[in-house]
């Protein structure tokens, strides 16, 4: 290819590199407000993994927290099969994440082909409803067209979830997954979806440099 050509190509190949590394939309507000440590979506990452350790066992009890928690699942699994937002994540996490997600909708008695969207909002709703002393709001974010036992049984649902043995293994895998790419430097070229600097840097994002 000659000189002048590359010079004609170029214009049309930057746009498609820039469309490649950057996705369509920013995560859910759920996903960048985690409390902790780093960056946001990082913080999202250990304290989804964290919620779901011992299979869940912790969020016995605890529906905002549970709420909280599968909200944050369910952003994170749609997050993952984005592969553009994730290149360099193993193919494996997604497929746990999947796994996963159809797990604790079928504990929650969620519609399996809800839109994961309307379901995070609604999780994420019922938990700040329910942290408020709000049981009856609560209930009422959780539409029967998404949350089939209906509100009221949702929540008790939400409060006594058992076991989760796989969101306990792929939030842990993607916790694992993430702090390999930290230690490899994998997260060069990712684009700027979980970046403060420039896109390929390796900023205060999902990797080093914190």
């Amino acid at each position: 290819m000659t000189t002048r050509r590359i010079f004609l190509l170029a214009p049309f190949a930057l746009p498609a590199c820039e469309e490649l590394r950057t996705p369509a939309t920013l995560p859910p507000a759920i996903l960048t407000g985690a409390a902790g440590a780093g960056a946001p979506m990082r913080s999202a990452v250990f304290a989804t993994a964290s919620a779901f350790a011992d299979q869940g066992a912790g969020l016995a009890g605890r529906p905002a927290d549970a709420a909280l928690a599968v909200a944050r699942l369910e952003a994170l699994e749609m997050e993952v099969a984005d592969r553009r937002a994730w290149p360099s994540l193993s193919p494996t996490v997604g497929i746990a994440m999947r796994t996963a997600r159809d797990e604790t909708r079928a504990a929650l008695g969620i519609a399996q082909r809800a839109p994961g969207g309307d379901v995070v909002r609604a999780l994420s709703l019922t938990a700040s409803r329910l942290r408020a002393g709000d049981r009856a709001g609560a209930a009422a974010a959780l539409p029967a067209s998404l949350f089939e036992p209906g509100g009221e049984a949702t929540l008790d649902r939400l409060a006594a979830l058992g076991a989760l043995p796989a969101a306990e293994q792929a939030t842990a895998a993607l916790a694992r997954d993430v702090r390999r790419l930290d230690l490899d430097r994998g997260w060069a070229g990712a684009g700027n979806w979980w970046q403060v600097g420039a896109p390929g840097a390796i900023t205060d994002g999902l990797g080093l440099g914190e």
